[in-house]
Formats: structure tokens, C-alpha cells, sequence
């Protein structure tokens, strides 16, 4: 019993020591009492007598937040990273009971606070902020930052356990304030320009547009200074580009008074009674066939199987509507008639053409530059553009017929040399754009190399592409449609060279007369007289009355013949007994003068016959009017079937030219001199 009063007594000791532990330091387990700490066995002292306070009612919120640490640390435990002493210590041997655990008397409570009747004390006045030394009055971020201070301490200095902060850009550290605004820290002012730098600088720029490379030019000129790197430096010559050559010089004006060439407006007599043929149009783009010794044609022969397909044209321009306008750079010898495209000089711009090979153009600008810059007029830009894709790109036979053909940009044109249609096509409008010209590229069907006519009964085929040509806009805002293609020259088929032939008709022939051989994709491109539109079906079967008769155009070209005047139009010519059948053409227009604008004098024009049945050859002269030639011969003495007709010119008698001849000369000479001729059309007598 002794021993268990003595347990109890311990233990009712122990609790009541950790009863008054509590808000000390826990107590480690210690061997006896005399080993514990006097610092740990002190009774807790009493609690100040708080003035001026009111009691708060303790929750249990309250509760925990008085029982935490610092801060915001979860209760555990620890107190100061001591464990408190076990409770539960048995020893060896010891025999274990389980007592009732009495239950620990409560705290005693804490006195009663007396409310204070003392006011409290007030507080110190507070300097107004007018007052407030600033160390930076033009900074806001300073003066925010200031206030946000004062903000803060007053919050303090009031006991709220909460901090007011506000954050401004000043308080941040990794901002950097603008400096002191100081005019004596600013660089200098760079110099005037003055009036000769003015000047100098308006003068490289004129250069410039000549010389696109006269600086570098100038630059290689410049002496060479001496380096320690090296003794000699070699020095490379550049040569700059070539000048604008000037154009030829023009013929002088005729004097007052001078009588110029005019053709006569007079008709050519009336046509022989019963004459079935009718005024009509041709196929032309065909070579005359010629002898070997001296170029010249000496008879009917077949036609060259291996030209391109034929232009059937229609119609001549209005003249009243084709008014040219001559450049300021290369005046024009004035007539007394006014001239139309057709028979306008443009000799010209052929010329000024022909002296830029594309081996020596530096850049696409350049060359539209040096082609239209001498010229005022929009249409002798657009014609130097043409002529000098004739001169300087030739057709692509090799990929052409070979199938390889790729797609290309004006600037791989350039490089080459070769293209297609499309080629052509884009380099122009290229080109013209850049000089400040209105083109585009049109895209659509053409009657080129291997086009032939629907048989009859033959259905319709469907609307395809295979060809593309340009429409620029020429004087008076007119739009007028070229091919560059065909106009540089012609295909003779697979395995044969290109043949680069001049054929300023697909420049100069009406709208008209273009589209009976190219047929747009976009129906707004047909550019018409009177805005017209023909259906593919009218396009693609053409004429319905037959084939037509063989033009060689190259001569009509150069005598100024026009091709839709050749009557008989068609090719067949039946041979029967009837009345006399008229061979009949004319000039392109009336003021188309052959010094003026063609190769001199006019040739002679003759009509190859056979006579009865075939066995008498003969050559019938052509009578004229200088703007009409015809010939009337009976059907029988035309020769017999499967024979041909052919007109002729009359290009030599005894070696020397036959320019300016007469239909009586002709007459007089016929059968006693030497002569050679050049063909011009020719029909088939069926």
C-alpha cells in the first residue's frame, strides 16, 4: 500500500508539474527530482493587470492561432525542437497496473479585466502633405512611391495587423529611370547640305538612269593605294555599258512646192459580165518558191509543206479611226494624206531595235529604258518592243517538238534566249510595263504549225488552248493585239532549224483580221471592231467555202500588197467554158507609198498561164491604177486541170532590177531579155 500512495503520489505530482509547464519549455525525462532544472520547477507568475484593454471572448479560432508558433506553422508537438517526457515508464521487473487515470484539475482561471475610465491618449498631429520635401518633383513614379511610404507607416503607427502596400513602377528594382534631360549632352547637328551637293546628288541620278552601272565604273577607275598586305594589286577594267546609239539620220524634207506620190483613188474597171467570184480573203504565211542559183522564182511550184498553217484576214481597218501619232524623238516625214498603222513608217523604231543584243543587257529595266526612251509615241515603243524580240529570242524548236517544254519567267527568257509562244508573250508585257505601258498576256487557241481545217461533217471539238499573244494599249487608247511569236519567225516542222523571218503583219493587221486565227480564253480579249464576239464554232470552222489560195507573204508584205484583196479567194479554180475570169488585188491602203514605206519602186506584176489544154505557157501583164492591179483571162487559156496559176513579180531583166518598170516596158521586153521573178499567189485548176 505504501508503494501504490507513493506511485500515486508521483504520478498525481507529475501531472500536476505538467499542468504548470504550460507556455514553458518542455521538460526532458530526468533520473530523480533533484536532477531537474530549478528554472523548470518555478510556479508561473501572474499575469500583469492590462490597462485600457477590453477582453475579448476567446473562439476557437482564437484558440488555435494563440496555440501556433510564427506564422502561419501547423501545431505539433515540438516546442523549441524538445520533445515533452514519456508519462509511460516501465521498468524491468516492474509490475504493470492501469489505475484509473484521474482527470487533471483545470487551469484556475484568469481575474477579471477592469474596464480603464482613462481615455486614450491621442495621437501626435500629423504633417500635412503639401509639406513634404519631394527629392524629385518631375518624377510621378517618385511621388507615388512617397505616398505609398507614408501609406504604409501610418498603417503601422495605427497597430492594424495588416500592411497596406501598394506597388508602383519605382519600386521595382530591375526598372531604370530615364536620365536628366541635359541639351549640352546631345550630339551635334549633322551640316547643311549645301547647293553644290544639291546639284551633285540630281546629277548621279540622271546618271543612274542612263548608266544603271556608272558608279561601279567610276569606282574601278579610281587609283589604287598601296598596302603593306601585298606590293602590287592588279587591276581589273570594267567597261561601261554602251551608249544610246543615235538613230539614223531621216531623209530631208521634200521642198515647198515638191510634188509628192499619191495613189489614185480611181476604181479598176468593172469586172467581166457572169462572174461567179466575189471579193474575198486569202490564206497567206508561206514561202514563194525560188531557184538555187539566184533566189529568185522562175515557175509554179508546190507550195512549202512545211509553213506554217494560213491567215485567213477578212477585212481592212478603218482609216478614219487608225490616226498615228509620229514620236518627238524620231520625226516622221509628213504626207498630204493621213496615214493608219498600216502604211505608217516605222522604220524607226525597227531601227533603234536593232542595236541592243540581249548579250549586253544588264537588267530587264535597262532595256525597256534604251527601247522606249527615244520615243513619245505608245505605239513605236510597243513596236521596238516587238522588233527586238525578233532580233533577240528565237522559238524553242528543240523542246517544242520533243515535248519538254517549261514553264518560264521573263527573266529565264532573258537569259536564255529561247521560248515558246508563252515566252514571247510575257517577256513583252514585261518589258512594256516596265516602260510604262498598258499590256497584258492573252491565253487561248491559235491556228499555228500543225492546225488544220475540219473536214466536212467532222464534229466539233471542244474549246481548248494552245497559243498566247499580247493586247497593248497603242495611241488614242486604242487596244491592239500582236503576236510576238509568229512575228519573229516560223517552225518547219520536227528535226528542221527555226527560221527567224521578220512578219511586221502580226503587228500592224486589224483586230479584225487577227482573230480569225487566235481565239481568246477570257471572251473580254477579242478586242473588236464595234466590240464584237464570235462563238468557238464560227471560230474553228472558218470559211466554209474551201480552202484558200496560196499567199506568199513574205512579197505582199514588202510591196505593201494586202492579202484579203486576192480574188479568185479560193484555191480550187474550176477550168469550164464561161466568161473571163478576173485576177484581182490591191495596195493595203491609199497612202501606202512603196518609196516611202516599202523597198522602192513598184515590180511588174505578171500571171503565169498555159494556154489551151495546157500546152502554150504564158505571161499576162497586170494593168494598174497604182493602187489596183488586175487580169482578165478566158477560162480555156488557163491550162488543163491539175496545172497552176501563179502571179508573179518581175524582179530582173538582164541582171538589173526590175523596180520602176512599166506595163509597156514590160510589153516590149517580154521574150527578148533574160528575167527572173519572185511569186506572190498562187490558185490550182480543177
Amino acid at each position: 500500500m505504501a508503494e501504490q500512495s507513493q506511485t500515486n503520489s508521483i504520478q498525481a505530482r507529475i501531472a500536476a508539474l505538467n499542468l504548470g509547464q504550460v507556455g514553458r519549455a518542455p521538460i526532458t525525462a530526468y533520473a530523480s527530482k533533484d536532477d531537474i532544472p530549478p528554472e523548470y520547477t518555478q510556479t508561473r507568475p501572474q499575469i500583469e493587470q492590462r490597462s485600457q484593454s477590453i477582453s475579448v471572448p476567446q473562439t476557437s479560432a482564437s484558440n488555435a492561432l494563440s496555440s501556433n508558433g510564427i506564422g502561419n506553422e501547423p501545431i505539433g508537438p515540438r516546442r523549441h525542437g524538445v520533445l515533452p517526457p514519456p508519462t509511460n515508464i516501465v521498468r524491468t521487473g516492474q509490475r504493470v497496473s492501469q489505475p484509473a487515470k484521474p482527470v487533471p484539475a483545470p487551469p484556475p482561471r484568469l481575474p477579471e479585466r477592469k474596464m480603464s475610465t482613462q481615455p486614450s491618449p491621442a495621437l501626435p498631429p500629423r504633417r500635412p502633405s503639401e509639406n513634404l520635401q519631394l527629392s524629385r518633383k518631375a518624377s510621378n513614379e517618385s511621388i507615388s512611391s512617397t505616398f505609398s511610404n507614408i501609406s504604409t507607416m501610418s498603417a503601422l503607427s495605427n497597430g492594424t495587423a495588416k500592411t497596406v502596400h501598394s506597388r508602383t513602377p519605382s519600386m521595382d528594382g530591375s526598372r531604370v529611370k530615364a536620365p536628366v534631360f541635359d541639351p549640352s549632352t546631345l550630339p551635334p547637328l549633322p551640316p547643311k547640305r549645301t547647293k553644290d551637293d544639291v546639284e551633285k546628288r540630281y546629277q548621279d541620278i540622271e546618271k543612274s538612269k542612263a548608266f544603271p552601272g556608272y558608279k561601279d565604273v567610276e569606282r574601278a577607275r579610281m587609283p589604287l593605294v598601296g598596302t603593306k598586305s601585298t606590293s602590287s594589286v592588279a587591276t581589273v577594267e570594267i567597261k561601261p555599258p554602251p551608249n544610246t546609239p543615235s538613230l539614223p539620220p531621216r531623209p530631208a524634207r521634200p521642198a515647198s512646192g515638191t510634188a509628192t506620190t499619191r495613189v489614185s483613188p480611181e476604181r479598176p474597171p468593172p469586172m467581166p459580165a457572169r462572174s461567179a467570184l466575189s471579193y474575198g480573203m486569202n490564206r497567206p504565211h508561206a514561202q514563194a518558191p525560188t531557184d538555187g542559183a539566184n533566189g529568185r522564182a522562175t515557175g509554179p511550184g508546190p507550195a512549202n509543206p512545211g509553213a506554217p498553217p494560213p491567215v485567213p484576214l477578212t477585212s481592212r481597218p478603218d482609216i478614219t479611226e487608225l490616226h498615228s501619232t509620229n514620236p518627238k524623238a524620231q520625226p516622221q516625214i509628213p504626207t498630204s494624206a493621213p496615214s493608219c498603222l498600216l502604211c505608217r513608217d516605222l522604220s524607226a523604231p525597227d531601227a533603234h531595235a536593232a542595236k541592243f543584243p540581249r548579250e549586253s543587257v544588264p537588267s530587264l529595266d535597262w532595256i525597256a529604258t534604251q527601247l522606249t526612251a527615244p520615243f513619245s509615241s505608245p505605239t513605236d515603243q510597243a513596236r521596238a518592243i516587238f522588233t527586238w524580240l525578233h532580233h533577240n529570242i528565237s522559238y524553242d524548236v528543240e523542246a517544242f517538238f520533243n515535248n519538254r517544254v517549261q514553264p518560264s519567267t521573263p527573266a529565264s527568257t532573258l537569259m536564255s534566249g529561247l521560248a515558246v509562244c508563252e515566252g514571247y508573250a510575257g517577256l513583252f508585257t514585261a518589258i512594256a510595263t516596265t516602260a510604262g505601258l498598258e499590256s497584258v498576256v492573252v491565253g487561248g487557241h491559235g491556228k499555228g504549225f500543225g492546225f488544220s481545217a475540219l473536214p466536212p461533217g467532222a464534229p466539233l471539238p471542244a474549246e481548248y488552248s494552245t497559243h498566247a499573244w499580247n493586247a497593248v494599249k497603242i495611241d488614242n487608247g486604242e487596244w491592239k493585239l500582236i503576236d510576238c511569236c509568229w512575228g519573229a519567225g516560223n517552225v518547219n516542222g520536227k528535226g528542221q532549224p527555226y527560221n527567224k523571218h521578220f512578219s511586221p503583219r502580226f503587228f500592224t493587221m486589224s483586230n479584225d483580221e487577227f482573230g480569225l486565227r487566235h481565239f481568246p480564253t477570257n471572251k473580254s480579249q477579242f478586242f473588236r471592231s464595234g466590240g464584237r464576239r464570235v462563238s468557238w464554232e464560227e471560230y474553228i470552222i472558218g470559211d466554209t467555202g474551201g480552202a484558200l489560195l496560196q499567199v506568199y507573204s513574205g512579197v505582199a508584205e514588202k510591196e505593201g500588197i494586202s492579202e484579203t484583196t486576192f480574188l479568185p479567194k479560193y484555191l480550187k479554180l474550176p477550168v469550164r467554158p464561161s466568161a473571163p475570169v478576173r485576177f484581182q488585188f490591191s495596195r493595203i491602203c491609199e497612202h501606202w507609198d512603196p518609196v516611202r514605206n516599202g523597198a522602192g519602186k513598184p515590180y511588174v506584176f505578171i500571171l503565169a498561164i498555159h494556154g489551151i489544154d495546157g500546152r502554150e505557157d504564158d505571161f499576162v501583164p497586170f494593168d494598174t491604177n497604182g493602187m489596183f492591179w488586175w487580169a482578165d483571162v478566158v477560162p480555156q487559156k488557163l491550162g488543163a486541170p491539175g496545172q497552176r496559176v501563179s502571179a508573179y513579180t518581175v524582179e530582173t531583166l538582164n541582171g538589173q532590177s526590175g523596180r520602176g518598170l512599166s506595163v509597156e516596158e514590160y510589153r516590149l521586153k517580154k521574150g527578148r531579155v533574160g528575167m527572173s521573178f519572185g511569186g506572190l499567189a498562187m490558185w490550182e485548176l480543177a
